[in-house]
C-alpha cells in the first residue's frame, strides 16, 4: 500500500495524468492486501477515474494535437463524432466486436471481479476489408473520440524523430478516453532480425513494447496492418485481441450494396434483393471498398445517364462477366432465370445484341 501511495503522489505531483491512471487501472486489476473492502475499494477508484475523465473529450481539440517539431503539421488526425455506421464484417468478427462493446457497459462489473477491460486490439486483414471502418464504429458505439495516426506517413516524413513524435502522439491520446488507432502498423513493429531496417525502427519497436504494456484500459488502442506476418512477434503478443478480418462472402457482400444503395434518390431508385444477391454472386473476390467504389460509380453513371441505376448496375456486372464468354453466358443465362427477363430486355440491359442473347441462353439450355 505505501509503494502504491507513493508512486501515485510521485507521477502526479509531475501533472502525469495517464501516468496516473496507469497505476489507478493496476491498483483495480490488483487490490493492495492491505484494504480491508477490495470491491469498494475498485467501486471508488473507478468512480473517480470517471469524474476526472469527464471532461477530457475537450483535450482532443485543435491546437492540443502533438505537431511535428517547430512547424504547424498535426501528428495526429481527431474526428471528434466519427461515423462507423454501414460496417458489414462476417458474424464471428462482429460478435467479437460487441464482446469490447459488452466490456465497456459492464466495467463495474469486471473491475469487480479482479479484471479491466480489453485495451489493446489488433486488425489483420487485406486492404479494403474494413479496418478503418471498425475504429470508426468502434469509436461511435463508444461514443469517443478518434484520434488517428498514419505510422507509415509519419516514419517516411520524420526520419531521425519518429519515436519522439510516436510517443507524443500516444501520450496525447493518454490524456483522456478515446478510441486510437495506428494504421499501417507494421511500418513500426517489424520483427527486430529485420537487416533491412535502421537502428532507429527497431528501437521505436522497444518504445511500442513498453507502451503496450502501459496502455490504460480508459482508453482502447487499435493498430491495423495489412501484413501481420511482418509483425515482430514480441509486439504482436502484446494485444489483448487479436482480430483478422476477412474478405467479404456473399452475404456479406449483399449487406454492404444494401447499406450503400439505401441513401439512392427516387430519381435513381433502389436496388432489389434479387439484383443484389446477383451482384454478390459476380463480385467474389471483391473488397468492402470495392462495392462501395463499384456503387458509387454505378450510381454517377445513372444520374447522368438519367437512368434507373438497376439497369447500370446489371451492365457494371456484365462487364465484369464478360472477362470470357463464359462468364458472360452465366450473367445473361442469370438475369434470365432469377430476374425472368426476356431475350429483348436482358439485352437492353446488358449492352448486348438480341441475337448474342439467344445464342447465350441457347449455350446455357435455357432455351
Amino acid at each position: 500500500m505505501e509503494r502504491a501511495v507513493l508512486d501515485l503522489v510521485r507521477v502526479g505531483t509531475r501533472g502525469h495524468g495517464a501516468g496516473v491512471r496507469q497505476l489507478a487501472s493496476r491498483l483495480l486489476r490488483t487490490v493492495p492486501p492491505a484494504v480491508p473492502d477490495p470491491e469498494a475499494f475498485r467501486v471508488a477508484l473507478h468512480e473517480a477515474m470517471v469524474m476526472a475523465a469527464g471532461g477530457a473529450e475537450l483535450r482532443f481539440t485543435g491546437g492540443a494535437i502533438p505537431t511535428e517539431g517547430d512547424t504547424a503539421i498535426e501528428l495526429a488526425d481527431v474526428d471528434a463524432t466519427p461515423d462507423g455506421d454501414g460496417l458489414v464484417l462476417e458474424p464471428t468478427a462482429m460478435t467479437e466486436l460487441g464482446e469490447i462493446l459488452d466490456e465497456w457497459e459492464r466495467r463495474d462489473d469486471l473491475y469487480r471481479a479482479g479484471v479491466g477491460l480489453s485495451r489493446t486490439l489488433l486488425l489483420s486483414g487485406p486492404p479494403g476489408v474494413g479496418k478503418t471502418m471498425t475504429a470508426r464504429w468502434l469509436a461511435q458505439s463508444l461514443s469517443l473520440p478518434l484520434v488517428t495516426l498514419d505510422l507509415s506517413s509519419v516514419v517516411s516524413s520524420y526520419l531521425g524523430s519518429s519515436g519522439r513524435n510516436i510517443k507524443a502522439v500516444l501520450d496525447y491520446a493518454k490524456s483522456g478516453p478515446c478510441v486510437l488507432l495506428l494504421d499501417e502498423f507494421d511500418a513500426i513493429a517489424k520483427r527486430r532480425d529485420d537487416d533491412a531496417d535502421i537502428g532507429e525502427l527497431k528501437r521505436i519497436v522497444n518504445v511500442v513494447l513498453v507502451e503496450l504494456d502501459r496502455w490504460p484500459d480508459t482508453s482502447l488502442l487499435v493498430a491495423a496492418t495489412n501484413h501481420p506476418q511482418l509483425l515482430d512477434p514480441a509486439v504482436a503478443r502484446r494485444f489483448d485481441r487479436s482480430l483478422e478480418l476477412a474478405m467479404p462472402g456473399a452475404t456479406e457482400r449483399s449487406a454492404i450494396l444494401a447499406y450503400a444503395a439505401a441513401g439512392a434518390t427516387n430519381t435513381a431508385g433502389g436496388v432489389s434483393s434479387s439484383i443484389r444477391a446477383l451482384v454478390a454472386d459476380f463480385t467474389e473476390g471483391y473488397s468492402s471498398s470495392d462495392i462501395v467504389r463499384m456503387w458509387s460509380l454505378v450510381i454517377r453513371r445513372a444520374v447522368l445517364r438519367d437512368t434507373n441505376v438497376e439497369d447500370v448496375l446489371l451492365a457494371e456486372i456484365a462487364r465484369i462477366g464478360a472477362a470470357n464468354s463464359q462468364a458472360r453466358d452465366k450473367v445473361i443465362a442469370e438475369l434470365h432465370a432469377r430476374l425472368g427477363l426476356s431475350n429483348r430486355e436482358i439485352a437492353a440491359r446488358v449492352g448486348v445484341s438480341h441475337p448474342t442473347v439467344a445464342a447465350a441462353l441457347k449455350r446455357a439450355g435455357k432455351n
